[in-house]
């Protein structure tokens, strides 16, 4: 059975800026760019506005996450 391919949105920059720059630069791009659930209507249609800001496309709530993630999965110091 063939290994499942991720998806390289990195792709575009060729060999630029090194390997490990652009694996990293890809993992935070997914991240950013995938479906997440609205805490307020529980629709997966939260879309990134800023740094930190996120918006539901269905109920209009606008909320306060992480950068690249609307809910952080590890301890803020």
């Amino acid at each position: 059975m063939a290994k499942k391919k991720i998806p390289n949105i990195a792709a575009r920059f060729g060999p630029r800026y090194g390997a490990s720059l652009r694996k990293r630069w890809n993992l935070v791009m997914l991240k950013k760019l995938s479906k997440y659930e609205c805490p307020q209507c529980m629709h997966k249609k939260v879309e990134w506005v800023s740094v930190g800001i996120w918006r539901c496309r269905k109920c209009g709530y606008t909320f306060a996450g992480g950068a690249y993630e609307p809910f952080l999965t590890h301890k803020v110091r």
